[in-house]
């Protein structure tokens, strides 16, 4: 059964992944956990964010990354109690199964467009359709990923936010380190 799990959330990042634009958000920030908003550009990075209004407040969940399979992973350093632990559980089940869903609904829309962008002479009343099809479900899939993580967030007390913000910067800076050789001046 938690193989069938891994399998599952394997396969969900990887086509996740693959869909254009589909892990891009909202707003300027880096995405990084702290007082950072729930938008912006990605896993690395400093941690501000340039959405008006998202800035000041701790909040758990960026924008990227697995936000909420990491909770979960972090459940004893969190002090996650048994109910938290349900329920982001079945946040991160629930948006897996939809995120499978549009994924293969886009994949099915971008086969679509391939053939009629194929045709010769191209027929732009049929290609734009289904363009704004496909962009139609990308904003679905960005849409429940942001919905997800705001209820994930809702479930954390601000300690928590504020432990599982700083075990990410961590994890980072570890990545960093160990893909750029050595630690930043100052920290040796």
């Amino acid at each position: 059964m938690r193989t069938k799990g891994v399998f599952a959330t394997g396969l969900a990042l990887l086509l996740a992944s693959t869909v254009p634009a589909s892990g891009q958000m909202m707003g300027g920030g880096s995405g990084e956990m702290g007082t950072t908003g729930m938008m912006g550009r990605g896993m690395h990075g400093p941690a501000m964010t340039d959405c008006p209004g998202m800035a000041g407040q701790p909040v758990a969940f960026g924008s990227e990354g697995p936000w909420i399979s990491i909770a979960l992973a972090y459940a004893k350093d969190l002090a996650l109690t048994s109910e938290q632990v349900k329920g982001l559980s079945a946040l991160r089940d629930a948006f897996q199964r939809e995120a499978l869903r549009l994924i293969g609904e886009i994949r099915r829309a971008e086969a679509g467009l391939r053939a009629s962008s194929g045709q010769k002479p191209l027929n732009l009343q049929a290609v734009e359709p289904k363009v704004r099809a496909i962009a139609s479900l990308e904003a679905d899939l960005r849409l429940a990923r942001v919905k997800t993580l705001e209820e994930g967030n809702a479930l954390l007390t601000p300690e928590q936010q504020r432990t599982l913000s700083d075990i990410v910067r961590n994890r980072e800076w570890m990545h960093g380190a160990l893909t750029m050789g050595a630690p930043p001046a100052g920290i040796r």
